[in-house]
């Protein structure tokens, strides 16, 4: 696929993180999202060209900066975005 662009919309609440992805024409929502001080985890499918695709996503927020990684089945892939 490489390297893609899409926006993350996200809500924390006493530790619960919600929200979705908007990528590759299409919007998909997060589920069993955690917050832990400035680390998070989630999980999810993103639509694509080849079908669903099932991702379990970890990482941290420092400032206005994420960093993750998520796994899938053809490896993990990097993500990072800047808040808006």
């Amino acid at each position: 696929m490489g390297m893609q662009t899409g926006t993350f919309i996200f809500h924390e609440e006493g530790g619960v993180l919600t929200g979705f992805i908007k990528a590759m024409g299409s919007t998909n929502p997060i589920s069993n999202g955690r917050m832990n001080g400035n680390t998070f985890t989630f999980e999810g499918s993103i639509k694509t060209v080849f079908g669903k695709l099932d991702y379990k996503a970890q990482g941290t927020i420092s400032g206005n900066t994420l960093q993750a990684t998520a796994k899938t089945k053809f490896g993990m892939m990097n993500i990072s975005g800047v808040q808006q």
